[in-house]
């Protein structure tokens, strides 16, 4: 949970609530495969997860995705669409997903003989092939209603298939093998190609010319129609796992981050690594140049048709987060834990109020507890007693020995003083003075999951059985609390030393500091936070997601919030007029309440002339700070001279910022069209450093969130030193004038 003295600067949320649903900011997990992307516009887009087993939809261009409401329990593993709104998926055990609006929703087909679908190939809307791990190949005339068996000849899993028309085809197969086939895939024969290693995908230009990559880096060409190949020089040894082609444009992607590039139809390549240890699976590029490669818990994004590529979504652990806790309303952190199921250990962290969160290295234990005071004092606890303290939101942390107990909540009262609570075995308080060197027993017994303190000598703390301990020390010494119920307690929130609640399986309130308790019967079972804006206003965070609020203290309960589908939260809190919940399978969901003290400032894409923002319900774009007739689309076509910026509306109404401007000359965007840099580290302390794709002469321009100018330095290499020690603390926006980019830098 937050500290107490930010919670008090929330009383202006006892205004009403619109109803609001959740927002999805964790949608790439560490363990996520993104198998295949597709672009329907400049912003929209669809991935499948062939890991986690679910279809994500996009709607800027990779920032954030949505998580469609099913999860494929036959895991996804190609996708094709036909149109912007119909498209296939083959998936395990023949199984084959398919959709007539853009994934809103889905039929099934299964041919259980064909095995897991490994691959795709259609040269309509209803004549298409599949091929499988078991190496089988079938065959559909109707869009993939109906299948039926052909004879491959092999036994090898296929991971590649491409038709160039209605009967001249090819798969590719492990051990090397390529097949051919000239009758609509009646029959398959082996070519005779000069391959070492197997091919992973396949593209024919024409009935006579195709080209295709694979395993070590390979590359082979055909001007025959397939007949005979000729291995091509490639940039890379690395092995590759897709190819995107859209006219001369090629795109090839693979093992450790490797892209490699064409301009004219294959006969040159370039290469690049994104990040290595990462590999990469597909890639989908629009006419516009706006485009998105996917792949191992990675998105990234590209403006200049894949000349460049910046991160918009790392993958963040794939856990159950137990905890949260902010310190400031930009500065938080989870805990989360469960080593079975492909779920991991891990803590994550936010700088930017939880809109995106990233890993914190610090050790692989089975983290439950976390806290965060305003000064970035904090501590984490977990299994056996493991406990780490940081003095900088988690940035950075250091380990603790710790008493034998499953720490499953802690509290910070200073750097030197800290209390966990915790049971399984042991259970009870325990509180150190010395920096977490020694932790003594301070209450024995009862197996504890949450910590309140309303300041640094009154605290409370709940768990199993309804039993409640209070503390006016500081946690030195604990006496229990008489409550009227036996149920689990797993929230606990004071908002001063008299007045609190708690929640678990049903609630209770108290007015003279935990000496008397009255039921609060609406507060449904599984109930896992509660807290408290201010003596009236509060809110009830069930396990399934649904959210109620109460404007009488307690007394009764509205639902403002519906549970989203297929979910488990854990805790949840208020940052800035915003619920946040973090749960199972490392998710972490917002849902805006009110307006953000701070406006969001929109991002502008640009590609060529072509400027974009986000979806929202109302956009507003903007020439010289006059707004633009019947601009009001998310893209644009900026064709007269001047300044361009846009300011977007959300479903509560709040209006944003202006975004960063994109100046433009002519009849194009000014300049050279280049990517965002590279910045490390962000969040930083004052020394950052910037990596750009090309040297060139820039003028670099730092501006706080209300576009004051803060800064102004003038480049001309690759990589570029800031020194920021003086900038005040917070977010600003760096861009380079006459290129477009905005990038967010955080000052910690």
């Amino acid at each position: 949970m937050r500290s107490p003295s930010l919670l008090l600067l929330l009383v202006l949320l006892a205004a009403p609530a619109a109803a609001q649903t959740w927002e999805l900011v964790t949608p790439v997990k560490t363990r996520s495969d993104l198998a295949a992307v597709h672009l329907r516009s400049p912003l929209e887009a669809v991935t499948i997860d062939r890991t986690l087993g679910y279809v994500l939809k996009t709607t800027d261009a990779g920032d954030s995705w949505v998580r469609m409401p099913y999860n494929m329990i036959d895991v996804p593993r190609a996708l094709v669409m036909f149109d912007d709104e119909r498209g296939i998926i083959g998936a395990n055990i023949g199984r084959f997903y398919r959709t007539t609006d853009h994934w809103n929703s889905y039929t099934t087909v299964i041919l259980s003989t064909l095995g897991n679908a490994a691959c795709l190939s259609f040269v309509d809307d209803q004549l298409g092939w599949a091929g499988s791990e078991s190496g089988k190949i079938a065959r559909t005339t109707d869009g993939g209603a109906t299948w039926t068996l052909q004879t491959s000849g092999t036994t090898n899993a296929f991971v590649a298939l491409h038709f160039a028309n209605d009967q001249l085809g090819f798969a590719a197969a492990t051990g090397s093998l390529l097949l051919r086939t000239a009758d609509g895939g009646t029959t398959w024969t082996p070519v005779p190609a000069p391959i070492s290693a197997s091919m992973r995908a396949i593209h024919f230009f024409d009935a006579q010319n195709g080209i295709a990559v694979g395993l070590g880096g390979e590359i082979i060409r055909t001007t025959d129609g397939g007949l005979t190949w000729t291995l091509q020089s490639s940039p890379t040894t690395n092995s590759l796992l897709g190819l995107f082609v859209r006219g001369d444009l090629l795109i090839a992607m693979g093992n450790s981050g490797t892209v490699i590039r064409s301009t004219d139809g294959g006969a040159t390549w370039s290469a690049q690594v994104l990040e290595p240890f990462q590999d990469l699976y597909s890639a989908s590029i629009d006419p516009s140049g706006i485009g998105l490669i996917t792949g191992e818990a990675r998105v990234y994004r590209t403006t200049d048709h894949g000349a460049t590529w910046a991160p918009v979504q790392i993958g963040t652990y794939h856990s159950k987060l137990n905890k949260v806790s902010f310190g400031t309303d930009l500065q938080g952190a989870a805990a989360g834990w469960l080593t079975m199921g492909g779920l991991e250990n891990g803590v994550i962290r936010t700088t930017d109020g939880g809109r995106h969160w990233t890993n914190v290295t610090g050790g692989n234990a089975q983290w439950l507890g976390v806290h965060l005071r305003p000064n970035g004092v904090g501590w984490i606890g977990g299994g056996q007693g493991v406990n780490r303290s940081t003095t900088d939101h988690f940035a950075t942390s250091t380990n603790h020995p710790g008493p034998n107990v499953a720490v499953r909540c802690t509290w910070a009262l200073s750097a030197t003083t800290a209390i966990m609570g915790g049971g399984y075995i042991n259970g009870g308080c325990y509180r150190t003075t010395n920096g977490g060197t020694t932790w003594e027993q301070v209450l024995d017994g009862g197996d504890i999951y949450d910590l309140w303190f309303v300041n640094d000598n009154v605290g409370f703390c709940g768990g199993a059985g309804g039993s409640i301990a209070r503390t006016t020390d500081g946690g030195a010494t604990w006496a229990w609390i008489d409550t009227p119920s036996n149920s689990d307690i797993n929230s606990i929130f004071f908002l001063n030393d008299t007045l609190g609640w708690f929640a678990g399986n049903g609630g209770a309130r108290t007015t003279d500091g935990g000496d008397t308790w009255t039921l609060m019967p609406e507060v449904p079972q599984f109930t896992m936070s509660v807290f408290f804006a201010d003596p009236d206003t509060g809110y009830a965070v069930q396990y399934s997601g649904y959210v109620l609020r109460t404007t009488n203290g307690g007394d009764s309960w509205d639902e403002v919030v519906p549970a989203p589908f297929d979910v488990g939260m854990n805790d949840a809190l208020l940052v800035d007029g915003v619920l946040l919940a973090v749960g199972d399978h490392g998710d972490v969901f917002r849902a805006a309440l009110q307006c953000p003290t701070t406006p969001h400032i929109p991002t502008v894409l640009q590609s060529g002339n072509t400027l974009c923002t986000a979806y929202r319900p109302q956009i507003q774009w903007y020439r010289n700070g006059e707004p633009l007739p019947d601009a009001t689309t998310p893209c644009i076509t900026a064709t007269a001279v001047g300044s361009y910026t846009v300011v977007v509306t959300d479903a509560l109404g709040c209006v944003s910022a202006p975004s960063a401007p994109v100046k433009v000359i002519g009849t194009g965007v000014e300049g050279p069209f280049s990517a965002a840099p590279l910045l490390l580290p962000n969040p930083g302390t004052g020394t950052y450093q910037l990596r750009f794709s090309a040297a060139r002469t820039r003028l670099l321009e730092l501006h706080d969130v209300q576009g004051r100018l803060l800064h102004q330095q003038q480049t001309t290499g690759t990589d570029v030193q800031l020194h920021l020690q003086r900038l005040p603390a917070g977010i600003h926006l760096l861009s380079a004038r006459e290129e477009g980019w905005t990038i967010r830098l955080v000052k910690e």
